[in-house]
């Protein structure tokens, strides 16, 4: 299976500076799969580049990964995987497969040819590995400097980005040497892809995770029998009192469909025409005692009339 994986890394990287087998690991995983969905994977080159929401490979197989064998078969090519999965479904509608992948390295132990670090109070830090995956994936990264450091604040679903680094990471150093910009963090990167078809960047991040904490601190306050923290503004709750009542009201009588048909709702074109919309968009300001913030303008709706007028 070496030799396999070989012929992978060599397919990825054009057989020019490939990462050691020690940046890369290997799983199975089987699913269930159905026939008329299959495995749910797109693939290029047999590299997993996005996987759909329904794929029995969820929670499994990643984006990046590459595709090894399937029940113990070996896939020579993405052009004969086709003939491999009806040879394995054999007239079955479904069957359980078997998915062997590699997958690279996304983080590995900090080289001890590096400067040390300082590490903070309150944060670890994590050495990831970003490959140079062009023929695959944008980068798709964004980061910005704040408060002296480079912060990955959005990247593109399915990028490079997303598959290497995680929203709120701090960029420390590259392959060693300290960034803090935008600018000095793109050379570095650059430089190192082409001397060895990847970079080591060296990240920090918070020990505890905010959003759980944040999840936390929420879900205690709604499980007590407190009053609103954040309450309606007082134009709005009269008017929301008001609304309230009248639906109050109006709830023991039955409502009126705006659709009138037969007694057994068969639309014929006669009826139809009884299916009516106000014709008119009636445009009128906001009252000055409603809370203007509340509303969005909406431009005036299209009409037959408004549609045929000339250009």
């Amino acid at each position: 299976m070496d030799a396999l994986v070989k012929s992978r890394l060599d397919a990825i990287f054009n057989g020019k500076k490939v990462p050691s087998l020690d940046f890369v690991e290997q799983f199975e995983f089987t699913a269930n799969v159905k026939k008329e969905e299959g495995l749910g994977l797109e693939l290029k080159h047999l590299m997993v580049v996005s996987i759909t929401y329904n794929s029995p490979c969820q929670g499994q197989i990643k984006v990046g990964d590459v595709l090894l064998s399937l029940n113990g078969t070996p896939i020579t090519g993405q052009d004969k995987m086709g003939k491999l999965i009806q040879t394995i479904f054999n007239g079955q509608l479904t069957t359980k497969m078997s998915v062997k992948v590699m997958r690279l390295k996304r983080r590995i132990p900090r080289p001890s040819t590096f400067p040390p670090l300082y590490k903070h109070e309150g944060f670890t830090n994590d050495t990831l590995v970003l490959y140079n995956l062009k023929g695959y994936f944008h980068l798709g990264l964004d980061i910005k400097e704040l408060d002296g450091k480079l912060i990955v604040c959005d990247f593109v679903e399915n990028s490079l980005a997303d598959i290497t680094f995680s929203l709120g990471e701090a960029i420390l150093d590259v392959d060693g040497e300290k960034t803090s910009t935008c600018t000095s963090f793109n050379d570095r990167v650059r430089k190192s892809l082409e001397i060895r078809n990847y970079c080591l960047v060296t990240v920090e991040v918070p020990s505890t995770d905010p959003l759980k904490n944040l999840l936390r601190n929420q879900i205690t306050k709604a499980v007590k029998d407190v009053g609103r923290i954040n309450k309606l503004p007082l134009d709005a709750a009269t008017y929301a009192l008001e609304g309230v009542a009248i639906f109050k009201k109006c709830c023991d009588q039955p409502l009126k469909s705006v659709y009138v048909g037969d007694k057994h709702g068969n639309r014929t074109s006669e009826n139809a025409s009884h299916l009516k919309i106000e014709d008119k968009v009636k445009e009128t300001d906001v009252p000055t005692g409603w809370n203007s913030r509340l509303f969005v303008r909406l431009p005036p709706a299209k009409t037959l009339e408004s549609e045929t007028l000339p250009q």
